[in-house]
């Protein structure tokens, strides 16, 4: 008879987030799994008796394992080996940064960067293929803003990729032409997407890929994240492999659990939730618009710091509707990126011609970022199984122009106290390679709705703040109910997966300004340790 795995994790705080405030000192681990929550005396006779293991936690703070419900692992993976361009301020340091990379890359190899944001250059205006061909004259470069949504192309990738006057883009809209047709380089959507596609050399081995994805899961683990649902998205040259994340379970080399979602249909009708504790197959994604920042994100109205401009849908409603049927008559959790006010509407079209025509009971349909809403649509979403996948860092990276982008609509974006006071359940993630993947930064956005940098004084529009215990829940036990796995994970109590994050410091007693400074010192996956910072 094998004999249990027994560790007692002793002199902590754990807060259970079963309910706002509810403790206990110490948790008893059999097997990966929370044998019992208890004081520290019973937690140590416990292991002891079972000749187990005793970890002293001389005191820190423990939560649940982090869930980020929504990221982009594989091409986080790849953006570490991209140029870094998320600290740069000016067109010059980006000019020089894509220099540095050249004068170590051959000629005629692709130079990819990504994480720029041109509205913290001095003149924030979007870079031209004329400016990476000042810096990068005979390599192909595209960069990416750190949306995703947003790419410019120098001139020698334009031209590897056929990309010149009289080009016709698969998707209406995605290039931009000067005044006499000629590509500018900046791109949007599809568009990148496919001119990666065309001029990519032979592109990374498989064992490659393997490593790199490793490497940016054990760097989730270093922010106490123990579950992570990776997306694809094609639209957005965003790839995902689920035999990745398996072999690297087999390999004993995943940090974290695996939900895993795509933007395409799975083969030999599959469901949702096929799978086991460590990778899943999760939901279906549809991407209907693009981003604010890149101002692709369709609105209802102008943007008010660009009348001609609404945005762009992906689909036709008709095409949208088709999609949503498919995946809904196929039993896949459905999740939709939808952004711009008239984006969620059109989402919400969808969901209602199939779920008012065959209610299901717990359907979790995932509405992606749901930035921008008004009354009609809050009605809307409350006749629908609806809940929302949130970014909060979006208010501390975009808190310096968000007005600027929707004027006066602004107390309806990332409105998240009206969402979760109509009854909403929200997850949160990082988004990554779009945000930064620490969820302390996240839950600090939450409390603040601040920058960063403490601006502005109070919070930008403070009335849609959510409280600590809300905060956390957001990443814990939320992010548990988006994947069904409310039952095994998300909150520290007996016959749950013990993942556990370890504090420096206490998130609910610290100042709200230091939340963002606090810092992961352990992070344990079923009872054992996937990264400590000692």
């Amino acid at each position: 008879m094998i004999k249990p795995e027994i560790k007692a994790f002793v002199n902590g705080r754990f807060y259970t987030m079963r309910e706002e405030g509810e403790t206990c000192q110490a948790v008893v681990v059999k097997n990966g799994r929370i044998f019992k929550c208890t004081d520290t005396e019973d937690a140590v006779k416990t292991a002891e008796a079972a000749g187990g293991e005793v970890i002293d936690l001389k005191g820190k703070t423990v939560l649940p394992g982090f869930i980020d419900a929504h990221q982009h692992v594989q091409a986080f993976a790849g953006n570490m080996q991209k140029i870094n361009l998320r600290d740069v301020t000016s067109l010059e340091e980006l000019q020089e940064k894509i220099r540095e990379r050249v004068a170590v890359t051959p000629k005629g190899r692709l130079i990819q960067g990504a994480g720029f944001d041109h509205e913290k250059f001095k003149v924030p205006v979007l870079p031209t293929k004329e400016d990476l061909d000042a810096a990068a004259p005979d390599n192909p470069v595209i960069i990416t803003r750190y949306c995703v949504h947003t790419n410019v192309a120098n001139s020698m990738a334009l031209e590897q990729g056929g990309v010149k006057k009289g080009f016709v883009p698969s998707r209406p809209g995605t290039v931009e032409f000067d005044e006499n047709g000629e590509p500018t380089g900046r791109l949007w959507e599809q568009a990148a997407a496919d001119l990666v596609s065309e001029i990519q050399q032979g592109g990374d081995s498989y064992e490659a890929v393997k490593d790199m994805v490793a490497a940016a899961l054990l760097e989730s683990s270093k922010y106490g994240i123990t579950g992570v649902h990776p997306i694809q998205g094609k639209l957005c040259d965003l790839y995902e492999e689920t035999r990745v994340y398996q072999d690297l379970k087999d390999e004993g080399r995943l940090p974290v659990r695996i939900y895993i979602g795509y933007d395409e249909f799975p083969a030999m009708g599959l469901k949702s939730g096929l799978g086991d504790e460590m990778v899943k197959y999760g939901f279906y994604k549809i991407y209907t618009d693009g981003s604010l920042g890149a101002r692709s994100a369709r609105l209802n109205e102008p943007y008010s710091d660009d009348p001609d401009q609404v945005g762009v849908m992906n689909h036709t409603q008709e095409d949208l509707n088709d999609l949503i049927k498919t995946a809904y008559d196929r039993d896949l959790q459905i999740g939709i990126h939808a952004i711009g006010d008239k984006a969620i509407e059109m989402a919400l079209t969808g969901l209602e011609n199939c779920y008012y025509e065959n209610p299901k009971e717990d359907i979790r349909f995932r509405l992606i970022h749901t930035s921008l809403i008004n009354d009609s649509i809050l009605e809307r979403m409350k006749k629908l199984p609806i809940m929302c996948d949130i970014q909060p860092t979006y208010v501390s990276t975009n808190v310096g122009w968000s007005d600027s982008r929707v004027g006066e609509r602004a107390g309806n974006l990332f409105a998240w106290r009206r969402l979760v006071d109509a009854g909403f359940v929200l997850s949160a993630s990082s988004d990554a390679p779009v945000e930064p993947i620490n969820p302390l930064l996240g839950i600090y956005a939450v409390v603040t709705r601040q920058g960063y940098d403490g601006y502005p004084e109070g919070g930008w529009h403070p009335e849609n703040k959510l409280t600590r215990y809300e905060a956390v829940s957001l990443y814990t036990k939320n992010g548990a109910y988006a994947s069904f796995e409310e039952d095994i994970k998300g909150t520290i109590e007996e016959g749950k997966l013990a993942d556990f994050a370890v504090l420096d410091e206490d998130v609910f007693t610290v100042p709200e300004a230091e939340i963002q400074n606090i810092k992961v010192v352990k992070t344990y996956l079923g009872g054992k340790q996937t990264f400590s910072l000692e």
